[in-house]
């Protein structure tokens, strides 16, 4: 095992320092500059809804930036002690097939469905030349980094929303959660070094490794060593929490991910010592995917939301930062009872006595669960107007317009069904 430590070494030590010559690694820092639009995007929706954005952008961005750093290492360290060379593996292809899906379906703008369509491809026609174990071996690896992600900061960017199933024909409140994180890898590639080329610093690895066998014509040619090359990937999770709370449904999601992602990886394993496993590889990474999502969505528009209106004054569904409500502990399901004495059954009224009060401290009484308490909330002036608020976003009454619509159709289907819509009638 002293051989694999040293090359996690190599990967813990080269990593950060790649990071820090930027010229020599270009493209990750593209895909920081690509999050920063995703997040900004964030923060001009709730912009939209609200008049002020929820989630602090370059925060969001430096966070992303901290855990796609420690996920990147994750991943590398993972493939290293698998074994998993790119070289000959053909992941040239997954890019491309995972932007024509995102023009036929939003949600499998996916790395397991190009992953699969692909290694179904050539196992059935021979085309493209891949080679399976190891694009699956990185769809899986990805996956895992995915779900520890989701495990730790899914739950990090929320926004509270209306939202409209076009499938289900259904509206619902709930939260919108967004994440999205660049990844700089250091990957294993096979090199074949020149006639009489030094061999000193070379490391013979253990018989066991590597754990996925590169392709015959790979590993047979002579002189061929490994050595590792800087990747960059970006990752990113969307997901809506209606029947549960954000936490306890990125927490599910992540558990759910793992479980495939681990299934998957051992198949890939399996795959490059016994060729009949490709089979198994190849299919389970997108259908074992679908079964994951469409566990994650069920009952998401049937069953009882989790945060609901009150009959008796006015939910919360959300906290602003750094608002009058935040300091004083207000929370997701509290429900606002009394504001300066005076019940509180609508935005309206609240809006009233807010312009009565003005700025300073506003006694209230608020019920959480089965017990009530009497604060006080220090009015703040929030954007875009400079008015006093309280700083919450309370639960939209029934019959709200919804904020957005869940389509689960890209433009290339929805101009498909149109066209076959339009030979019907005709």
């Amino acid at each position: 095992m002293r051989e694999i430590a040293i090359l996690l070494g190599m990967v813990v030590r080269g990593l950060p320092a790649t990071l820090l010559q930027p010229w020599e690694f270009p493209f990750f820092w593209v895909l920081v500059v690509l999050v920063a639009f995703q997040y900004r995007r964030v923060a001009d929706n709730e912009r939209r809804i609200y008049g002020v954005n929820k989630n602090n952008p370059l925060w969001q961005l430096g966070v992303a930036c901290l855990f796609g750093l420690g996920a990147g290492l994750v991943a590398s360290m993972l493939m290293a002690i698998l074994g998993v060379s790119l070289s000959g593996a053909g992941v040239m292809w997954l890019l491309p097939l995972a932007l024509l899906l995102l023009a036929v379906n939003p949600r499998l703008m996916c790395f397991s469905y190009a992953g699969g369509i692909i290694a179904v491809s050539h196992l059935l026609f021979g085309w493209p030349e891949v080679y399976v174990p190891a694009i699956m071996a990185l769809v899986a690896v990805l996956h895992i980094t995915e779900s520890l992600l989701i495990y730790l900061r899914g739950s990090a960017c929320i926004t509270p929303v209306v939202v409209r199933s076009e499938e289900k024909q259904a509206t619902r409140t709930g939260f919108l959660m967004q994440g999205f994180w660049p990844l700089p890898l250091l990957l294993l590639f096979v090199i074949t070094l020149p006639p009489g080329a030094p061999r000193e610093g070379l490391m013979e690895m253990p018989t066991w490794w590597p754990l996925i066998v590169p392709p015959a014509e790979v590993i047979s040619q002579e002189n061929a060593v490994f050595t590792l090359f800087p990747v960059a990937a970006v990752l990113g999770y969307g997901d809506l929490a209606a029947r549960h709370g954000p936490d306890l449904k990125a927490h599910r999601s992540a558990w759910f991910l793992l479980g495939y992602s681990v299934v998957l990886l051992g198949l890939s394993v399996l795959s490059s010592h016994l060729p009949a496993w490709m089979w198994l590889a190849a299919l389970w990474g997108p259908l074992g995917h679908e079964l994951v999502v469409r566990h994650g969505a069920k009952g998401e528009f049937e069953a009882q939301a989790a945060v609901r209106p009150a009959v008796d004054g006015l939910a919360i569904l959300d906290v602003l930062p750094r608002s009058g409500a935040a300091r004083a502990g207000l929370e997701t399901n509290d429900v606002l009872l009394l504001a300066n004495g005076r019940p509180v059954p609508t935005v309206e009224a609240l809006g009233q006595i807010l312009a009565m009060q003005g700025q300073g401290m506003l006694p209230v009484v608020v019920r959480r669960g089965d017990a009530t308490r009497e604060l006080q909330i220090e009015l703040r002036p929030m954007e875009p107007d400079g008015q006093p608020s309280l700083g919450i976003i309370p639960v939209p009454p029934e019959g709200t317009p919804p904020h957005m619509e869940i389509r689960m159709r890209g433009n290339l289907a929805g101009f498909l069904s149109r066209v076959r819509e339009w030979w019907a009638r005709s």
